[in-house]
């Protein structure tokens, strides 16, 4: 699991400042935002483009996600009290979020616990939601033992589309090396998985 929009932003000038020139006994020139550019530049934020998947493609599924690694390694004390050590919850909503922005319909996710949902599970979600299929995502491996040193961290999924028969429609190991910052590392250390998330979804035809 990439279409992505960009816009050439090299025109600056052609645009009105969303900042204005007020005067203040203080400072010689203060800026204060005007309104109407701020709601303008909300609304082009806001207006991105969400794909939307062809005729008779695949779009209403489920995600159910397993984890082979029991937690990653956390830095912090509030990472560590606040649970974000469970892979699993990271994988379900990236990979729902990701699905979205592809043009998919999620009807439900479910977190297994066991190291790999069975076909017998996945099915039961595709059933239960009225699903046109089971995505599955199962985190095998990841080290991040230089993350903090190096900000490199390497991960280690395979992603699947299950059909409410039980067959394997599609699958795909994939294997992400991601560089992070240092900063990075220590408060969003999460991140690289999440990038592992969305490049195995996209990959998902």
């Amino acid at each position: 699991m990439d279409v992505s929009t960009s816009r050439d932003c090299s025109t600056e000038a052609q645009w009105p400042s969303i900042v204005a020139s007020y005067p203040s006994p203080r400072f010689p020139v203060m800026r204060v935002l005007r309104p109407a550019a701020v709601l303008l530049c909300l609304l082009l934020a806001s207006c991105a483009p969400r794909q939307v998947r062809p005729p008779g493609a695949l779009r209403k599924v489920v995600v159910v996600v397993g984890s082979r690694v029991d937690s990653l390694p956390t830095y912090t004390y509030r990472q560590d009290m606040m649970g974000e050590g469970n892979p699993r919850s990271v994988l379900v909503s990236q990979a729902q979020a990701t699905l979205s922005e592809r043009g998919f319909e999620v009807v439900g996710t479910r977190i297994s616990q066991a190291p790999s949902p069975t076909i017998h599970e996945v099915v039961a979600m595709i059933q239960d939601n009225e699903a046109e299929a089971g995505v599955v995502v199962v985190l095998n491996w990841v080290d991040v033992t230089s993350a903090q040193l190096m900000g490199r961290a390497e991960v280690l999924l395979e992603t699947g589309v299950v059909g409410p028969n039980g067959k394997l429609r599609w699958s795909n190991p994939t294997r992400t090396v991601s560089t992070i910052g240092m900063y990075q590392a220590q408060t969003d250390f999460r991140s690289y998985l999440r990038k592992a998330v969305v490049e195995a979804i996209q990959a998902i035809p």
